[in-house]
């Protein structure tokens, strides 16, 4: 145990061994942000980070923090590379592809790249022991099931207690598409895990039915935003004349954030209000299939799509957004809602994704819902008052401590502290 303490008692500060996946500037989702807004909560807490993810780190996004090698003395936060072609949301076929043009060296002895993403989840996790040897830490933290099998290593190295964090499942990913393989390491990691962390109470209820994890051991802990670097300015050069409004999609284009939804509810908008434009930010594999249905719906002069956008251009595509919609297939959490709502922009929500949960000054709909979303938008942009009362809603709410990063950093590492008690009640 660190900070002097005994196993009688509680350590001063914590040590987490953590396994992530992604992690800024390497995104492609939410989980980035969210990683990084738990990174930041818990160092603020004087809990103490390494870092552990497979992609290679140049500079920080966090320039506060003093980094050192993984050899040096510890630092309240400290990153391991290990490199790996592993990267978020791809799946086994994109992970083949990928594999095929680009190499690079292995770590340490361990073998280069796996034949396939499974292998390469095993070559991750021999790495993942080597770093538990000689990383001193009290808990192991990782984030979904590609990080699994490596935090179970650690484990079986330092005996340390394991936390698990859920944040989608195979089935939310993938829908009637799922991989087998892939749902029987999330079911074997959860319920390897000492204790398992949810982001909304529907994932909560999923992982106990799906999985058979015990629901004493699974704890809810939505995730908060970091502050805003950005004023809200209303002044701000707009893309578009003043009397056309934009209805906002953003996230990755893909099955389970429902583009091909929202492309419908853009054509029936269109149909009754006549200026309205249209900004799809994201990518992914469905981008070609929205494109040309955009065409064939004869939407191709007010549809925009500007591709993946990062930092700064994220919150000017908000700020610029009259009406944000979420028409996603599945949605366990939901970070787009909270930034929306702080950027002052209304938005529409899956009616069980997980941010429905936390927050009010929200629409919601069914993502299969095309008539009544777009009903919702329509409403949105004629009547200023709802705009305004949404907008003003909106801004009150997620200003409200709960929506920060401190709660679920505090949260989070109560989860670490049960984890500890345990096992020191252990045999």
């Amino acid at each position: 145990m660190s900070g002097g303490a005994d196993r009688r008692g509680w350590v001063n500060t914590m040590r987490v061994l953590m396994f992530g996946w992604e992690f800024p500037p390497y995104q492609a989702g939410g989980l980035a942000t969210a990683t990084l807004g738990l990174v930041k909560g818990l160092l603020r807490t004087g809990v103490h980070v390494t870092l552990v993810v497979p992609f290679p780190i140049d500079g920080t996004v966090l320039p506060e923090l003093r980094l050192v090698s993984t050899a040096g003395l510890p630092t309240p936060l400290r990153r391991v590379r290990v490199p790996s072609p592993l990267t978020a949301y791809g799946g086994v076929e994109d992970y083949t592809t990928r594999v095929a043009v680009r190499r690079i060296p292995g770590t340490r002895g361990v073998a280069p790249y796996g034949l396939d993403l499974f292998q390469e989840i095993a070559r991750f996790a021999a790495v993942a022991k080597e770093i538990a040897e000689t990383e001193p830490h009290d808990v192991i933290d990782c984030h979904d099931w590609i990080t699994y099998p490596a935090a179970r290593r650690a484990r079986e190295v330092s005996g340390r207690p394991l936390v698990a964090h859920i944040h989608a499942t195979e089935r939310d990913r993938s829908g009637e598409g799922q991989n087998p393989e892939i749902r029987r390491g999330e079911r074997e990691g959860l319920l390897a895990a000492d204790q398992v962390i949810c982001n909304s109470n529907r994932m909560r209820r999923q992982v106990t039915e799906a999985y058979g994890v015990r629901p004493d051991r699974i704890h809810v802990v939505p995730w908060g935003l970091d502050e805003s670097d950005d004023e809200l300015d209303d002044a701000e050069p707009h893309p578009f004349p003043e009397d056309e409004p934009v209805v906002l999609f953003l996230g990755r284009v893909t099955r389970q954030k429902g583009p091909d939804y929202f492309i419908e509810v853009a054509r029936r908008v269109a149909d009754v209000v006549p200026r309205v434009r249209f900004v799809i930010v994201g990518t992914g594999d469905m981008l070609p299939r929205i494109i040309e249905r955009g065409v064939a719906l004869g939407l191709a002069d007010r549809v925009h799509f500007t591709g993946g956008v990062g930092g700064p251009d994220v919150d000017r595509a908000f700020r610029m957004a009259t009406v944000c919609v979420m028409p996603s297939v599945s949605e366990p959490f939901g970070l787009v809602a909270l930034e929306s709502l702080r950027s002052g922009t209304p938005v529409i929500l899956p009616r069980d994704a997980g941010v429905a949960e936390a927050v009010r000054n929200a629409f919601r709909a069914d993502f299969w819902d095309i008539e009544r979303m777009a009903d919702q938008v329509v409403g949105i942009i004629r009547y200023r008052e709802l705009h305004h009362e949404l907008r003003e809603g909106g801004l009150r709410e997620v200003s409200h401590p709960r929506f920060g990063l401190d709660e679920p950093a505090h949260r989070t590492a109560e989860v670490y502290r049960r984890a500890l008690n345990d096992a020191t009640r252990s045999p």
